[in-house]
């Protein structure tokens, strides 16, 4: 059944973006790597490039959650980088990230070929709570009058919540995707996203992206990760030097 949710959920959103031109630069994830609010993309930071991103979702009435994180691309096709996510609402497991992604096929190399990139997470909260991801993601750009931006990802995580509620037993796999466009010559991108959680169901959110400069980002979104939570609003500002 969610796989079928999954499907269903980005077919409506290719629809809807069918009139996207070209992709922007893609900012950090809450989690650290190159990508959107929560899937990484088949990207890399430039070699010598560093990336510093704050992310903030009010979770009302329970709380809020803030990552903070730096992200450095040691070459064309690697990136490291660590993250602090924090979230003040009963039960939490504030937790430290060491993430790493290689981009084993850049977007477009050779052709119509998407972007591949393979990836690790390493999570450890304050409880001592310890879970990782392992994940391939793809990235493809339709090159129409007005692009179509697709990303998907597949994980093996053992994280609940991505690590924030503890961990399960085991790695199960899960699926991930993103659509996107940018408007307004590059100055604004819109974009869904669709994430699942073990035992629990997927995160969705609805992000807009203004460009302030090609190195400074500033995204605002709607985010639906649990009916306990009141309106999920999400901001983030990354900045590239």
């Amino acid at each position: 059944m969610k796989r079928l949710q999954f499907v269903s959920v980005l077919g409506v959103a290719v629809l809807a973006l069918l009139s996207a031109p070209k992709t922007g630069y893609a900012q950090a994830t809450w989690e650290g790597p190159t990508g959107v609010f929560l899937n990484p993309l088949a990207l890399s930071l430039g070699k010598g490039q560093t990336q510093a991103s704050v992310h903030f979702l009010d979770l009302q009435p329970a709380g809020s959650l803030t990552s903070v994180g730096v992200t450095h691309g040691l070459s064309p096709s690697w990136e490291v980088g660590v993250t602090r996510a924090a979230l003040s609402a009963g039960g939490a497991n504030n937790t430290n990230l060491i993430h790493a992604k290689w981009l084993a096929l850049p977007l477009g190399k050779g052709g119509n070929w998407p972007g591949v990139a393979l990836g690790a997470i390493y999570r450890k909260g304050e409880n001592r709570t310890e879970t990782s991801d392992l994940y391939v993601a793809v990235t493809k750009v339709f090159p129409t009058k007005t692009p179509v931006i697709v990303g998907l990802t597949a994980r093996a995580t053992n994280g609940l919540g991505s690590g924030l509620f503890g961990s399960a037993r085991s790695h199960t796999i899960e699926l991930g995707g993103v659509l996107a466009g940018v408007f307004f010559g590059g100055r604004v991108t819109a974009g869904v996203e669709y994430y699942e959680q073990p035992r629990v169901r997927a995160w969705r959110d609805l992000a807009v992206r203004w460009s302030l400069s090609p190195s400074t980002n500033i995204d605002a979104g709607l985010a639906d990760l649990d009916s306990t939570f009141g309106d999920q609003v999400a901001v983030a500002v990354s900045h590239r030097w």
